[in-house]
């Protein structure tokens, strides 16, 4: 079977890449970086944009079974500009399924987030299933990217029904040598929140994120599932497995604060982003239980604990 991997040189991309390749699977793999792998038989490496003509070439060329989509911008900067993560997530993605359609891909696999539910009052306690609508937030890039790139496969559903698809969309991921905005809220040094908000997270290991993406890709399964470990915890929970202060400030004055900071330039994130503590998706896992064999490592609780053991262990080394 051929299968390409798009963000192939991210975390989740490399391990699932040697994961397929331990499997004996016929593995075309690109990302706009460098290659990261030594040698591997069996694997095919492209450093590419996937906004880009020569990317589409290439897909059309290799003409897989299957494709996993991981490349997705995770955070903007002066150089990666909203209206170029939009090209990429967006743009990109609509590109990629009417293509795979066309050259017959009979599965198309993809990760979106839990931000695709949006950020939203009906999310305090209540668990989202799968059926909640996926409605992101305008202000806030990736919570939209992802609910318009639901938006497409939705529509890929009614337009090319012989491409069977698959959407993850995966709570706070970490794991084994795991980058990203959630590590970064680990490295503060002090872990502040907000006055009547817990602001819950549920946690998955990276590795159970590879085991879902191989088994959605080479099975029958398809559709929408939530991908998280059993149970959130709170940010005040969080820091105190951290060994971290914990610092619960009002509302009012953290939007003040970001309004001022943000037009400065000091902080990229405006007020506006107050409601991404208050109003936290906590995804339910019931039906990626039910509907595939594998089964998550650990409950976010002990994802957590696992991955500062791990934490621990780097720095003694």
């Amino acid at each position: 079977m051929k299968v390409i991997i798009t963000g192939a040189a991210g975390c989740i991309g490399k391990q699932l890449v040697e994961t397929l390749l331990q499997q004996s699977y016929q593995v075309f793999a690109t990302d706009i970086k460098p290659n990261p792998f030594p040698q591997h038989a069996g694997l095919i490496y492209q450093q590419l944009d996937i906004t880009s003509d020569e990317f589409l070439h290439w897909v059309e060329q290799v003409r897989p079974q299957g494709v996993i989509h991981l490349a997705s911008v995770l955070q903007i900067s002066k150089t990666l500009t909203r209206e170029l993560a939009y090209k990429i997530d967006v743009q990109a993605t609509e590109n990629l399924t009417n293509l795979c359609a066309q050259i017959g891909v009979e599965k198309f696999v993809i990760t979106t987030s839990g931000a695709a539910y949006g950020y939203h009052p009906e999310n305090i306690n209540s668990l989202i299933t799968e059926d909640r609508p996926t409605k992101g937030n305008m202000d806030y890039f990736y919570s939209d990217h992802k609910a318009q790139v639901e938006q497409i496969m939705a529509n890929a559903v009614d337009t090319y029904p012989d491409m069977k698809q698959v959407i993850l969309r995966p709570g706070a991921i970490i794991g084994p040598n795991f980058e990203g905005p959630v590590v970064n809220l680990f490295e503060q040094r002090i872990i502040t929140g907000l006055i009547g908000y817990p602001g819950p997270f549920n946690f998955i290991w990276s590795l159970d994120v590879v085991d879902y993406l191989v088994e959605a890709v080479t099975t029958d399964i398809t559709g929408q599932f939530n991908v998280a470990g059993d149970g959130a915890l709170s940010m005040r929970q969080i820091a105190k497995r951290l060994n971290k202060s914990y610092l619960p400030l009002p509302p009012l004055l953290i939007q003040a604060a970001l309004s001022i900071l943000k037009p400065l330039g000091i902080i990229q994130y405006g007020p506006e982003q107050v409601k991404f503590i208050k109003y936290r998706p906590v995804l339910d896992n019931s039906k990626i239980k039910q509907q595939f064999n594998h089964q998550p490592r650990y409950t976010s609780e002990q994802a957590l604990d696992a991955y500062l053991q791990l934490s621990s262990t780097d720095v003694e080394q």
